[in-house]
């Protein structure tokens, strides 16, 4: 009976170890199919996106003083729809209404103002105000201002020019509509050819204009009169889409923008370095561990290594911040005008600090996988233990070699705390106009996208449009990392010598 019930519970023992790891298996994939699926369904709010823009249009005299900087004249009129605006009056437009010819009187020789509608034929001349700001639209939604434009009786020349500038921090490239300034009416006492400027292709400038001179405040409605018009040119998806690729992060602002390209360049610039860093290190590491070193050595090396991996990241950070950061301020800010010692630099050295245990580990398993007959072949025909490395052993363990590599890779795109204490906070495009500008590069504040979504998740608005492209970030890291993980698995299961 013993003899009989020692194999039914091996058995049974294996069936339960079997469960145990198909279960294992389960949870993993149910893992990642729910962290996509939440991670795509709050990045949908990124895509109720509305988009916004503003211009502002002033009269100023052809020559002589004027102000060149549009923000500065007190007398300009911005038309405006971004995320501080509101269709209809607020307070913003009641407290500053259009300039009367009194208020003009030895202060200026022009005025503008808009009447809050896009359509002339609704416009009720007491109604007038200085700006307009509007409510955001859809990509798929137009808008049209209207800007009326005179002269005071103390302009005494034939000519005057409409000058028009966007708005600070807007760029008219980044927004999905044509925009277009045009003139609705020109004054019945001059004579004017049409006038129709793309506002993408020329976003400021001024041109000529007969004077027109209004004699009383009723005759200002009876001047010029100008339309900024917002025409789609995509729908709502596409432009969220085109926007993620573009250059600038800047979400709180007038005029927010949503372009992953620096904070991916970021965390690309941190891992390459990273990886270049600690990569001869580790494998060179690998190999002695596999190849040279005493047993004793091994024993005791393998679990400090290892060990190395279990240092909290928040503690290599501050570890760099107090020792590494002030060591390269000190030795290389005159050098290369290192101004803080939180930069790309500081912060790559320190990844690398944290890459090298697992691309160690990970090396070592793919060297000691080479089998111990290629070795003797090799010791057999006479090579030496330089000649056996570079001949047989690194060649049959390049794929798991290439695997420890990828799972660093992989391990730093999503690291969060070093790249939050020693980056910097700022988005970095790196620059290449030479030696000296592409080092300098290393001695730049940087940020990188698991940072940001760390930094910034905390002080958005729930199921806000920011909130939705920082799940649309997040999203774009797992499946980045996700898809590395994958290859040096595979990678690491090939043998070369099997291939």
């Amino acid at each position: 009976m013993k003899r009989s019930s020692t194999p039914r519970s091996r058995r049974l023992g294996d069936r339960i170890m079997e469960a145990l790891i198909y279960a294992s298996g389960g949870v993993v994939i149910v893992t990642i199919l729910a962290v996509v699926y939440y991670l795509t369904h709050e990045s949908k709010y990124a895509y109720e996106r509305k988009f916004d823009y503003g211009y502002r249009v002033a009269l100023q005299p052809v020559s002589g003083q004027y102000e060149k900087d549009l923000s500065l004249d007190p007398y300009a009129t911005l038309v405006t729809a971004n995320k501080e605006g509101l269709d209809g009056l607020d307070e913003k437009e009641e407290t500053v209404p259009m300039p009367t010819l009194e208020e003009l009187s030895g202060g200026a020789t022009f005025g503008t103002g808009t009447p809050l509608s896009g359509d002339l034929a609704k416009v009720d001349p007491s109604k007038l105000y200085r700006d307009d700001w509007r409510a955001q639209k859809p990509a798929n939604v137009g808008q049209r201002f209207l800007v009326f434009g005179f002269a005071t009786p103390e302009y005494k020349s034939d000519k005057m020019a409409i000058a028009w500038a966007p708005d600070a921090s807007f760029n008219s490239e980044l927004a999905p509509f044509d925009l277009h300034l045009r003139l609705v009416r020109a004054p019945s006492s001059v004579t004017v050819q049409p006038i129709d400027i793309d506002l993408k292709r020329q976003p400021e400038g001024r041109m000529e204009l007969p004077s027109y001179v209004a004699t009383s405040d009723e005759a200002r409605t009876e001047g010029y009169v100008f339309a900024l018009e917002a025409t789609p040119t995509s729908s709502t998806a596409a432009a969220v889409s085109g926007g993620i690729f573009r250059s600038e992060w800047d979400p709180t602002g007038s005029y927010p923008k949503f372009g992953f390209v620096p904070l991916l360049m970021g965390t690309f610039l941190i891992t390459l370095l990273a990886i270049l860093f600690a990569s001869p290190f580790a494998i060179a590491t690998a190999v002695y561990l596999s190849e040279s070193a005493p047993s004793r050595v091994r024993e005791w090396v393998k679990p400090v290594i290892e060990l190395l991996a279990s240092v909290p990241t928040v503690v290599l950070g501050y570890f760099g911040l107090m020792l590494v950061a002030p060591f390269l301020q000190n030795t290389l800010a005159k050098a290369v005008g290192m101004d803080s010692g939180r930069a790309l630099l500081t912060t790559s050295l320190i990844m690398a600090v944290l890459l090298i245990p697992t691309i160690t580990s990970v090396a070592e398993d793919a060297l000691r996988a080479v089998p111990q007959s290629m070795r003797d072949g090799g010791e057999a025909l006479g090579l030496t233990l330089k000649e056996r490395l570079r001949k047989i052993v690194l060649p049959a363990a390049k794929g798991g070699l290439t695997a420890a590599i990828l799972l660093g890779m992989a391990r730093a795109i999503g690291e969060t705390m070093i790249v939050w204490i020693l980056g910097g906070g700022a988005p970095l495009l790196p620059t290449f106009h030479g030696v000296k500008d592409t080092v300098g590069n290393l001695m730049k504040p940087v940020t990188a996208a698991p940072d940001t979504v760390a930094r910034e998740m905390g002080n958005v608005d729930f199921q806000g449009v920011h909130y939705g492209h920082l799940f649309l970030l997040g999203l774009t890291l797992f499946v980045l990392t996700l898809v590395i993980n994958i290859v040096g698995y595979r990678l690491g299961r090939r043998n070369a010598w099997q291939s």
